[in-house]
């Protein structure tokens, strides 16, 4: 990749930063998928977004609330669970 290439990234994620409201393009750059792939998750209806006439637009806090919206608990976490489990389900 070129330095200017880079340069053009970099300025890129810096908007992608003070932005509340994304396009498709900066959505993609920001998961770090494609363009088509963030379409797809779209019209599965698969990633919050907004429609305004033929233009999809997305909120960022809500990009990133869904990025991590499925947590893989930790095996600390489930063994406490199980713990619990077994404690309180005695027969």
């Amino acid at each position: 990749m070129e330095v200017v290439d880079r340069l053009a990234r970099i300025e890129k994620l810096i908007t992608i930063g003070s932005k509340n409201v994304l396009t498709t393009d900066e959505v993609a750059m920001l998961l770090g998928i494609s363009t088509s792939r963030v379409r797809h998750l779209v019209c599965d209806r698969d990633i919050p977004h907004y429609r305004k006439g033929n233009k999809t637009y997305f909120r960022k806090s809500e990009i990133e609330d869904w990025q991590l919206s499925q947590r893989i608990p930790t095996n600390e976490e489930i063994n406490k669970k199980a713990t619990t489990h077994v404690v309180l389900n005695r027969i």
